[in-house]
């Protein structure tokens, strides 16, 4: 039933965009003092990434196009690359990020589900590199080829998540569980649990070769696998990193429980030890519990099928918004709205506001060169631009 329910929120495509008259430049007053302006149309373009010329690089779901917009919002005729994706409910590519020594080396990864057998729904996540040339992805070169098949019982659900990189210069990837649930992995314990798959776990690697960084946190324990960052995830879809104290900001779902996490260096965020469906209790089981739970307007968390479902968030400097502040913005698919998560405390580990900002975003968040905020819904790439208050 669960499954079903995100099928039609995450899978489906939207023909109802509404837009806050405010932000749209209606005659509401705009809390934020932002209007959205449209940069252009685009074929669900489900990740952003600047270059740092302030070139625009989106990922399209499921054409396998990389695109790139120029600094003056002129989108390119050509694709910057395609790549061959496995189409099946989340499955496509999924994540894009562009290499922090980008104006040296030029590179550009992607992720994506490719197809294991032509015979049935079976894929397997990748994370490809390409070298950009005026504009064109060359010499692509696979990364990370070695995650396992899909599972074939539950094809197309909780497979590949995003990349992003770190602060620290290196790549973290998110896989989900395969929709394996409670199901015991090769060492007696559920897959997400279990410490010998990367299933249901943050990956941290090396982006130069896809291999573990000894100062990973499971890097000399036997039989684990060392790209392990943290775990227990259900759907660890996509993440942020704070750009002061790099602190990682992450998500997950259950159905009944959507959490905003601190992600920490070995860190167990308890799924599928949450007790019995459908997961009610938010903090139940050992793990390290979420700082914030979100739930679409009318529920509550721990509702059954009470989460918004998050597709991306990236943090908004005040600096840029005044109004906005320093704050964490949240895209959702369920109601397609942006969410502003206020974050306070010296660990800015408490959420003391959750407000609406936009209300047709449900794909991807990025933040520009010159701190604009770019977002992105089915049809569209848009922007949030400062409004001076008169």
């Amino acid at each position: 039933m669960d499954k079903t329910r995100w099928l039609l929120t995450f899978g489906a495509l939207s023909f109802s965009l509404l837009f806050l008259a405010a932000a749209c430049g209606g005659e509401e007053e705009n809390p934020f003092s932002v209007k959205s302006e449209l940069v252009t149309a685009a074929d669900r373009p489900i990740a952003l990434a600047f270059a740092p010329d302030g070139r625009l690089f989106y990922a399209e779901h499921l054409t396998g196009n990389i695109r790139v917009v120029s600094p003056d919002g002129q989108l390119q005729g050509d694709p910057f690359a395609k790549v061959e994706v496995a189409l099946f409910i989340e499955w496509g590519l999924t994540g894009l990020a562009l290499d922090p020594d980008f104006e040296n080396n030029h590179y550009v990864y992607a992720f994506l589900t490719e197809a294991v057998s032509p015979e049935g729904p079976v894929g397997r996540p990748v994370v490809v590199r390409f070298t950009d040339q005026d504009n064109r992805g060359l010499d692509p070169e696979v990364i990370v080829g070695d995650l396992p098949e899909t599972n074939p019982k539950r094809p197309g659900f909780n497979a590949n998540g995003s990349i992003h990189f770190g602060l620290d210069g290196f790549l973290y990837i998110t896989i989900g569980d395969y929709d394996r649930g409670k199901t015991i992995g090769p060492n007696g314990k559920p897959f997400a649990q279990d410490l010998s798959t990367p299933l249901g776990k943050m990956l941290r690697i090396n982006k130069e070769n896809g291999a573990a960084p000894p100062d990973n946190p499971f890097f000399d324990q036997p039989d684990a696998d060392p790209r392990i960052f943290a775990y227990g995830f259900s759907r660890p879809f996509n993440f942020a990193f704070h750009p002061q104290n790099g602190q990682i900001y992450g998500h997950d779902n259950t159905a009944s429980c959507e959490e905003l996490n601190l992600i920490k260096a070995g860190g167990n965020y308890g799924w599928p030890d949450v007790g019995d469906f459908p997961w009610p209790d938010c903090t139940a089981g050992e793990q390290i519990e979420g700082i914030h739970f979100l739930a679409i307007e009318g529920e509550k968390p721990g509702d059954f099928l009470s989460g918004p479902g998050v597709t991306s968030m990236e943090i908004a400097s005040g600096d840029v918004y005044p109004l906005l502040g320093d704050s964490l913005l949240v895209c959702t698919n369920a109601k397609k709205l942006m969410r502003r998560l206020v974050l306070s405390g010296a660990g800015l580990d408490q959420v003391t506001d959750d407000d609406v900002v936009v209300k047709d975003c449900d794909m991807d968040i990025a933040v520009s060169p010159d701190g604009i905020v770019y977002y992105s819904n089915q049809t569209e790439i848009r922007r949030l631009v400062p409004v001076e208050s008169e």
